[in-house]
């Protein structure tokens, strides 16, 4: 039996949501102060992409720490159209996102699954479903939303979309239906599955974060400003332990992901308002900003540590080890030293900033 989404019956007509989705949508539920605070979501989207992915966990991790919202949350995202449209190349940046998220290392970070459409008609559908877990950790639906708006960043912020609160009942039992033709993006059956898609004419394919394009575009393009900011430490003599590209590697054993690392920002590579700083004094972070990569897709960093003399990705701290370890050519995890980087051909990695806030990243 294929079941339907029901609008909620209201004495009054359904009210639609036509901007400022994020707050009613991904967050309110998850406030600690709501009546039952929601440590489910469960997201039913024709296309996602990997910015909305990370901004949205971002945000979640951070209030989770801020006592914000509720600690211990799960996103399950069940994607609809991925056998026309879904391509190698996003399925692998989906993969490697999701990988990155969940070994982050960070308590906060809510724990998040990807899976998709295999079997059956592809799911054109968006439904959002919050729910909480009893004293028996039953799954109780408590809130859904269906309507237009699919899970990317130009549904949310660049489009005319409208959504409104459906009945949780069926929006969870319309999941569970779903579920069953789907597989987890990590199934060693995926990739054969994708292998011939190409968009094949879908009206509304969206793909707004494929890294490779956007590099190429923006290379095109003249930068703001561009720094070089090196690896070493600030004297130039090495790369250390515990800190900079080996800030995972600890000389006295303590367990971390040995990938983790962060670029050292030094006195002497430090431009004025280069990176986006701390808007007021007090603020507990500095803005986040995107940056993107040739080869190891785009993702979010920001300036960290006293006098932010650090420069970390924000997803993962792992992110930038694991990336220049495969570019140096040395084992993952492994302990890099400055011969290595100059065996290479570099000690420094470059910004180029433009005009709408994005960075490229090369090294």
């Amino acid at each position: 039996m294929k079941l339907t989404i029901q609008l909620e019956e209201l004495t009054e007509e359904p009210t639609f949501i036509t901007s400022a989705f994020d707050e009613p949508i991904l967050y309110a539920p998850a406030r600690i102060e709501a009546q039952n605070p929601c440590k489910s979501l469960k997201i039913i989207t024709a296309f996602t992409d990997c910015d909305r992915i990370s901004t949205h966990m971002i945000k979640l991790a951070e209030g989770i720490k801020n006592n914000r919202f509720v600690k211990e949350i799960n996103v399950e995202i069940l994607l609809g159209m991925t056998k026309s449209s879904l391509s190698p190349k996003k399925h692998e940046d989906i993969k490697r996102l999701i990988r990155f998220l969940n070994e982050s290392g960070k308590r906060e970070m809510p724990k998040i699954s990807c899976r998709y459409i295999c079997n059956g008609p592809e799911v054109h559908s968006k439904v959002y479903l919050w729910s909480y877990f009893d004293s028996t950790s039953n799954d109780i639906p408590l809130l859904a939303y269906c309507g237009s708006l699919n899970y990317t960043m130009n549904a949310f912020y660049k489009r005319r979309e409208c959504i409104s609160q459906c009945d949780s009942i069926s929006a969870f039992a319309y999941y569970k239906e779903l579920l069953t033709d789907t597989v987890d993006c990590y199934d060693s059956s995926v990739a054969d599955k994708l292998k011939n898609v190409v968009n094949n004419g879908v009206e509304d394919y969206e793909e707004p974060d494929n890294s490779e394009r956007d590099y190429a575009q923006y290379d095109t393009k003249t930068p703001v400003q561009t720094i070089n900011v090196s690896l070493l430490k600030a004297n130039g003599s090495e790369t250390g332990y515990g800190s900079g590209v080996n800030w995972g590697i600890r000389r006295n054993g303590t367990r971390r992901n040995p990938n983790q690392a962060y670029i050292p920002y030094n006195t002497p590579d430090q431009v004025d308002g280069f990176f986006p700083d701390r808007i007021n004094p007090d603020d507990a972070n500095c803005p986040m900003f995107k940056v993107i990569t040739k080869d190891f897709g785009a993702f979010h960093m920001r300036m960290a540590q006293d006098r932010n003399k650090a420069i970390h990705s924000v997803e993962s701290n792992a992110i930038l080890g694991e990336w220049i370890r495969k570019k140096i050519g040395i084992p993952s995890g492994g302990f890099i030293t400055k011969q290595m980087l100059e065996h290479y051909g570099k000690t420094y990695v470059t910004f180029r900033k433009y005009s709408d806030g994005v960075y490229l990243l090369d090294f």
